[in-house]
C-alpha cells in the first residue's frame, strides 16, 4: 500500500505480495508521483533524518533517489529531474560523487547531489561501446576516473585493452602505459569503489575460467594481485551471478565491500561482506544465504551474470535488497531478504521498458549504488554536445 506523509507519497508499512506483482504489473512507484526539484539538494535536516540509508538507482534510463528507514518497511523513491535529459545506463559512486554513464557509453556526467553540481565530461578522442569505468581518489585525495576499453587491432587480429585516467581537478585525460592486466573484466561487470580504490570481478582464463577479485589502486594507478573470493564460481560460463556492492559499517565511515553470488543452476544465493579490504588482501564473512524454497512461489529467478541485477546490504539492520526483473522480465522489482534465509517482502517498482543498448533491445534490471554525501567540488559546465551528435565507436 502507498500512504501520504505530509504530501510525500511513500511505500507504506505493508509487504508487497505475489498478487500485487502479478495482477498489477504497472503499479506506479513513488518515483512517478513525486519528483525532486530541478536540482536535487539534500538539506542538513534531511541528512540527519535519513542518515546513511540512501541509494541511487537507474531504471528505464532514469535516475532515482531511494531512501528508507530501519528495515526497509517505509521506502521512498523519487525521480531525479536534474538528469532527465540523459538516458542513463550505469551509475558509479565514490566519496559523494556519482558518475552517470549514458546509453551506449555516449556521454559521461559527474554529479555531486549534495552540492547540486554537475560536470559533463567529453572523451579524449571518442567513447567506445566496450568502455568500462571506475571512480576513485589517490592518497592526496585527488579524484579520478578510470576508463578502459577493448581496441581490436585488425592487422594483428588481436585485442588490446586501452586505459585512460581523467583528472577531475585538471579536467583532462591521459593514457596509462603498461598497465598490469591480470584477467578479463567483462563489459557487464561494474566496478565498486571502496576507500578510494575500485574493485572488479574478473575472469582468469588460465585458471579454468575461475573468477576472482582485483583492485585498481588510484594512487599507484595499477591493478593489485588477484584476490580470492569466498566461493568458487565460473562467472559467464555456467550462468552464475557474481556482482559487487559497497556499504558503510555501523553507519560510520568504515566503507566495506559486499558480493552477491547466485548459483544459476542450484537457485540459491549468498551475500558476503568484507571484514577488511585492501588492494592486496581481503577477509570475508557470510552475511546471509537464501535457498530457493522461501521465495519460489514468486516466480523469482536470478538471471545470468550478463544481465543480472544489483543489490545492497544493510549490515546494521540485517537485511539485503536485491533488484531484479520479475517473472517474464517485464517488471522491475526489489526483493528484501533477512538473515536465517528469511524472505521478508517484495516491492513492485514499475514496468520494465524495452530499451536499445549496444544495438540490442531488451529490458534491463535496475542498477543501484550506495551513496554518502560529501563536499567534493565539481566545476560545473554546459552539456558538451547533444546526444544525437555524440558518436560512440565499436
Amino acid at each position: 500500500m502507498m500512504s501520504d506523509h505530509g504530501g510525500r507519497k511513500v511505500w507504506g508499512k505493508t509487504k508487497r505480495n505475489r498478487e500485487d506483482l502479478e495482477e498489477n504489473p504497472n503499479i506506479p512507484i513513488a518515483a512517478r508521483v513525486g519528483r525532486m526539484m530541478k536540482k536535487v539538494s539534500i538539506t542538513s535536516e534531511e541528512e540527519e533524518a535519513v542518515g546513511p540509508q540512501q541509494q541511487f538507482l537507474t531504471m528505464n534510463g532514469k535516475v532515482y533517489s531511494l531512501r528508507y528507514q530501519d528495515e526497509f518497511v517505509d521506502a521512498s523513491v523519487k525521480e531525479v529531474d536534474l538528469l532527465n535529459e540523459l538516458e542513463v545506463s550505469k551509475l558509479y559512486h565514490c566519496d559523494g560523487l556519482v558518475l552517470c554513464v549514458a546509453k551506449d557509453n555516449s556521454e559521461l556526467v559527474l554529479w555531486n547531489p549534495y552540492l547540486c553540481q554537475t560536470r559533463w565530461i567529453g572523451p579524449r578522442e571518442s567513447f567506445h561501446l566496450s568502455d568500462r569505468h571506475a571512480v576513485g581518489y589517490d592518497e592526496g585525495r585527488n579524484h579520478k576516473i578510470l576508463r578502459f576499453w577493448d581496441n581490436f587491432i585488425r592487422n594483428m587480429k588481436r585485442i588490446e585493452v586501452v586505459y585512460e585516467i581523467y583528472e577531475i581537478r585538471s579536467n583532462s585525460w591521459r593514457v596509462l602505459e603498461e598497465v598490469n592486466h591480470e584477467g578479463l573484466i567483462d563489459t557487464h561487470q561494474r566496478g565498486v569503489s571502496v576507500k578510494g580504490n575500485t574493485y572488479f570481478v574478473a575472469n582468469h582464463y588460465g585458471l579454468a575460467h575461475k573468477v576472482s577479485l582485483i583492485c585498481f589502486d588510484f594512487t599507484k594507478e595499477r591493478f593489485g594481485p588477484r584476490l580470492p573470493l569466498p566461493f568458487d564460481s565460473f562467472d559467464g560460463f555456467n550462468g552464475d551471478l557474481v556482482t559487487l556492492s559497497s556499504f558503510f559499517r555501523g553507519g560510520g565511515d568504515d566503507e566495506q565491500l559486499a558480493v552477491l553470488f547466485g548459483g544459476y543452476e542450484s537457485g540459491f544465493f549468498e551475500f558476503w561482506v568484507t571484514l577488511t579490504v585492501h588492494p592486496n588482501r581481503a577477509s570475508w564473512s557470510k552475511f546471509l544465504r537464501m535457498e530457493p524454497g522461501p521465495f519460489s512461489g514468486y516466480g523469482f529467478k536470478l538471471y545470468s551474470s550478463f544481465s543480472g541485477g544489483s543489490f545492497f546490504v544493510d549490515e546494521e539492520n540485517k537485511f539485503a535488497v536485491l533488484f531484479e526483473l520479475y517473472g517474464s522480465r517485464t517488471v522491475h522489482a526489489a526483493f528484501v531478504f533477512g538473515q536465517d534465509g528469511f524472505f521478508k517482502s517484495s516491492f513492485n517498482l514499475g514496468q520494465a521498458l524495452i530499451l536499445e543498448h549496444h544495438h540490442h533491445k531488451a529490458a534491463r534490471p535496475p542498477l543501484v549504488c550506495s551513496y554518502r554525501p560529501s563536499f567534493v567540488q565539481v566545476k560545473e559546465n554546459e552539456r558538451l554536445v547533444s546526444s544525437s551528435d555524440q558518436q560512440t565507436h565499436v
